[in-house]
């Protein structure tokens, strides 16, 4: 079996006297698609809240790629490629399908504020990648036909 890209291993997380989420370990490899179930108050939101750094574990070990993310913030979590999406839709949704795919690449853009007003140097380059990168995904989800639509006039399973 080759090494998890995201691995948590022996993770609790304990609220005053209540042990939330009691030894978890969760493993998935590179391609893989992995649910998370169980009834509600199981620890699934718990557990998502540990992983992306919303909470800090009390015992355990959780590594994204190799690297330990244990007390890192949210944010940089999201910039070395862990992010999380939420049951309730939000879109921007007087911007294109196309622009509402593009604005989750702009945490990762080189180019600075400058080069963005002027538009000058990486910008155009960076912004056509992203383009790109963002049609492809559209085409995974059957969606690359419908990239200059306004997200809200989506259904409500294409908006997901």
């Amino acid at each position: 079996m080759s090494e998890a890209l995201l691995k948590a291993e022996n993770v609790s997380i304990v609220f005053g006297g209540l042990k939330a989420v009691s030894d978890f370990d969760f493993y998935i490899n590179k391609g893989e698609l992995v649910g998370l179930i169980g009834p509600n108050g199981a620890g699934k939101t718990t557990a998502f809240n540990l992983i992306t750094g919303v909470y800090q574990p009390t015992t355990g070990s959780i590594e994204f790629a190799g690297k330990s993310i244990v007390g890192r913030k949210p944010y940089e979590i999201t910039q070395r490629g862990v992010a999380r999406t939420f049951q309730n839709i939000r879109l921007f949704s007087e911007l294109s399908v196309l622009d509402n795919v593009k604005i989750a690449f702009h945490s990762h853009v080189k180019y600075g504020l400058a080069e963005s007003v002027f538009r000058v140097g990486r910008y155009f380059g960076e912004e056509k990648q992203i383009e790109e990168e963002s049609l492809k995904l559209l085409k995974i989800f059957k969606l690359d036909g419908k990239a200059d639509e306004q997200a809200k006039n989506l259904p409500y399973g294409a908006q997901r």
